[in-house]
């Protein structure tokens, strides 16, 4: 007889090998890309955005492919809550967040649209396999926009490339998505023990602990962006990866489980919660535009930003603060 502390163990275990694995593969895959001849900013765009909300993709993948449908459409749901409530929140209570028109205007709109069309798909409690199909080639419309509007402009942000050789970055790659699947294996397989153990519904324990795990890699990149003064870069790895969450995520879900089903009434309340903190958050940025004449010096005109302050992102924390608050009194 499996005992619960196993299954913690599972967990936690299965955290720590996506947490470390998933940082190694955004260096690793980004020095491949570099010495491969890739534009610095596609690689920021591409591969750091995305590398950190590979833990998302793999543990819903494997929950879809298990029949574990809770656990996959809770951790995509839940994991956008936590970054925008919890971890940009954080990124901004550091520092104030800096976002840049083309964020604005391009990540932050997709962002957006992407939500409430997620809304609308998974209010019925299911992912259908045509809904898997229409994420995934959204998200790779997306991504071939990325590449085209990207190339030939410079790197904005802090690209990690390791002093090692191109057959090395390669295999380091290919080893750090094994260790991907495998932790992912061991988390799904935790969780869901720990949920059947304690009486839980697994869409909770997808809504909960495993979209906080998740959503570890997220939170490293905002902290080491605010020590490292990269202020700007806080909302824009949080948006992208909500991106990716949507588009990649549960489109590869919802091929993988084909018609997945949740029950709606248990789900409809934290769908809700997804679009109103990404609304929260569009309106919170949309009202702190500001300019700045640091272009001036280059002969450039002046360039826009939004910066968004501390007691606004505190209104987001408010926000996943009652929203958790209502699960866990739910789950009582």
């Amino acid at each position: 007889m499996i005992s619960i502390l196993q299954f913690v163990l599972a967990v936690a275990v299965g955290f720590t090998l996506l947490c470390w694995s998933a940082n190694r593969l955004v260096e690793v895959a980004s020095t491949l890309a570099f010495r491969l001849g890739m534009p610095l900013l596609t690689i920021g765009v591409t591969v750091v955005a995305f590398g950190t909300s590979a833990p998302e993709l793999m543990v819903s993948s494997v929950a879809a492919f298990n029949g574990s449908g809770g656990i996959a459409i809770g951790n995509v749901v839940g994991s956008n809550i936590v970054n925008i409530g919890l971890i940009l929140a954080i990124g901004g209570l550091i520092a104030p967040l800096v976002v840049k028109a083309r964020i604005v205007y391009r990540e932050l709109t997709i962002l957006l649209i992407t939500t409430v069309a997620a809304a609308l798909m998974l209010m019925d409690g299911t992912l259908s396999l045509w809904d898997g199909i229409i994420f995934s080639v959204a998200f790779f419309a997306y991504s071939f926009y990325l590449l085209k509007s990207s190339t030939g402009q410079e790197a904005e942000q802090d690209i990690p490339v390791l002093p090692i050789s191109t057959p090395r970055a390669f295999a380091e790659s290919l080893v750090m998505l094994v260790i991907l699947v495998l932790g992912s294996q061991l988390l799904v397989w935790g969780a869901k023990g720990i949920a059947l153990a304690m009486g839980v519904n697994e869409l909770i324990i997808g809504l909960t602990l495993v979209a906080f795990g998740t959503s570890l890699p997220e939170l490293a990149a905002v902290v080491v962006s605010a020590r490292k003064g990269l202020h700007d870069m806080t909302a824009a790895t949080v948006i992208g990866s909500n991106i990716f969450n949507i588009l990649a995520v549960l489109g590869l879900s919802g091929i993988i489980g084909q018609d997945i089903v949740v029950d709606a009434s248990a789900l409809r309340i934290d769908i809700l919660t997804m679009v109103v903190i990404t609304v929260l958050l569009a309106v919170v940025v949309y009202l702190s535009k500001a300019t700045f004449d640091a272009e001036k010096e280059h002969g450039n005109s002046p360039a826009s930003i939004w910066k968004v302050s501390g007691y606004k992102c505190l209104l987001l924390l408010f926000t996943f603060v009652a929203y958790t608050s209502w699960l866990i009194i739910k789950s009582i």
